[in-house]
């Protein structure tokens, strides 16, 4: 048993704060420009 007595209400606290807080917007990733054909010596 704990020996704080708020040890529980500060726990739900923080777990009701992380559970109500909006998860942040993805950031969209910018996406690669064409890439130059292969040529034969790439191969």
């Amino acid at each position: 048993m704990p020996t704080d007595p708020y040890a529980v209400l500060r726990a739900l606290l923080r777990a009701e704060a992380a559970r109500s807080t909006p998860a942040p917007a993805p950031q969209a990733k910018p996406r690669p420009g064409p890439r130059p054909p292969r040529t034969q010596r790439d191969r």
